[in-house]
This record gives C-alpha cells, sequence and structure tokens, in this order.
C-alpha cells in the first residue's frame, strides 16, 4: 500500500519479549512515541503512520474499516501486541476482533467508543469539534487549545500549528464516523488479552469506558496512569512504557 509503511526497529540485544505495534490517534502521527521507543530497548517495536495524518497525509481520509483493513495489512504474520493510543486504540480492538489469531493483545488507551453506554450524548471534545459554524480547521485548533491550554498552543512553532489546523477535515471525520458506523467490535467476543487505560487526570467519561471495556472482556484488564491525561505516551512516557512492559510479561506469563 503506497504511502504506508510500518517502521520496526528491533530489540537491542536481538532477543526481544515481545514484537510491539504502536497505532497513534487523530490529530497525531508515529512520531510522539519516540520516548516510549525509547523506554522500550529490550523490544521489537513497531510504528506507522495512519492514513489522513504524517507521511500517509496523501493518501486522503479513511474510515474505521480503512483504518483496520491498513493495519491488519501491515501486520507481520507472527502475533503481536497492538497498542493504541485514542482512536488508534479503536482502531486495535477493531482489528483483533478481525485477525484475533494476529494478535496476541491490545493496549487501549483512552479508546473512544460513542456506541457504549457509558459514553454521553455529546462528549465535551464533540461539542468542541462540531460546534456549529465552525470550519475543520478552526475546531483542530480548539481541539489543540483545550488539549494543551492557549499558552502551550501559542509556544508552538508556525508549522506545526499550520499541520494541525490542516489535520482537520481528518480529526472532524474520525469523531463523525465512530458515531455514524456504530460498533465496530463486540467487547464480549473478543479472544485476545484486553487491556484498557486511562489517566488520572483524564476526562471522566474516558476513564468509566475503559473500565467499563476491560470489565467486559473476557481475559481483559484496567490500569490507571497516576498524573496523567489523554496524551499520557507524550507527557508521561516511562509510565506509558511500563504499561506496555507489564502487559507483556503478563501475557508472556500467561
Amino acid at each position: 500500500m503506497t504511502g504506508l509503511e510500518l517502521r520496526t526497529r528491533k530489540a537491542v540485544d536481538g532477543e526481544s519479549l515481545a514484537h510491539v505495534v504502536l497505532i497513534h490517534g487523530s490529530l497525531d502521527d508515529s512520531s510522539s512515541f519516540r520516548r516510549v521507543l525509547d523506554a522500550l530497548p529490550t523490544y521489537q517495536l513497531s510504528w506507522y503512520d495512519r492514513r489522513g495524518w504524517g507521511k500517509a497525509a496523501d493518501l486522503g481520509i479513511g474510515s474505521v474499516t480503512d483504518h483496520v483493513q491498513d493495519l491488519i495489512a501491515l501486520l507481520p504474520p507472527d502475533p503481536v501486541i497492538l497498542v493504541g493510543h485514542s482512536f488508534g486504540g479503536t482502531v486495535a480492538l477493531s482489528a483483533a476482533q478481525t485477525c484475533p489469531e494476529r494478535v496476541l493483545a491490545v493496549i487501549a488507551y483512552e479508546p473512544p467508543l460513542p456506541w457504549l453506554p457509558w459514553w454521553p450524548d455529546i462528549a465535551p471534545w464533540e461539542e468542541i469539534v462540531f460546534a456549529q459554524g465552525r470550519s475543520p480547521e478552526d475546531a483542530a485548533e480548539a481541539m489543540m487549545r483545550h488539549v494543551l491550554d492557549d499558552a502551550r498552543w501559542e509556544q508552538l512553532p508556525k508549522r506545526i500549528k499550520e499541520r494541525r489546523r490542516n489535520e482537520g477535515s481528518a480529526l472532524v471525520t474520525e469523531m463523525k464516523t465512530l458515531r455514524d458506523v456504530g460498533p465496530t467490535f463486540d467487547p464480549v467476543t473478543l479472544v485476545p488479552h484486553i487491556y484498557t487505560s486511562a489517566g488520572s487526570e483524564s476526562l471522566p467519561h474516558h476513564k468509566l469506558v475503559s473500565e467499563r471495556l476491560a470489565e467486559l472482556a473476557p481475559r481483559g484488564g484496567y490500569q490507571e496512569l497516576p498524573g496523567a491525561a489523554h496524551s499520557a505516551h507524550v507527557t508521561h512516557p516511562m509510565t506509558f512504557a511500563q504499561l506496555i512492559d507489564g502487559v507483556a510479561r503478563a501475557v508472556r506469563s500467561a
């Protein structure tokens, strides 16, 4: 698939505890996992930019189904642990249902699942993005200002601000498609180990949905990351890496 590339880094000692594939969320790309990669030298790690983002921006904007099919096409033949942040978590969970034989476990950090009963009718970020009269570009900026705060947004380089604003259409489409398509997987029939996580400082519905999803999965587990919010892989990379390491060791023992 032109434009989609699974980049892989082997473990430093040649023997990896597991092969982990990282999947980024919206208004993001795989480069945000950089410090998480640095914290996991004993793992074989793979990452890629989803269509519509980063180096795959020219592929256009995809549906949830497109992203799931892209991921499955990129996966190596041997089973892996999928680590998905936000929208990437929903993609990972959906892929685990579609091809359970390719997935040892999923770690989903605050996946948006608007079809579950614990998700608000209109979540706070949906209210921001879908505000009447707001352009996709302005929606992306408003979202970034809410997540980062105004001061940190203003400190970003101009090229980063422009990139994020230009990703507005992809953001709006991804948030809308989750509501339009309905469930993309059935939690109670997921075969792989399913681990969910949320930050102690995250929005209440993100924490609640992550907790309940772990309870629904036959082999589920939940862990809260202290001091973290939605962007834990950026703000708390060591803690995020410890989450991955702990799950990998638990799955290996099982």
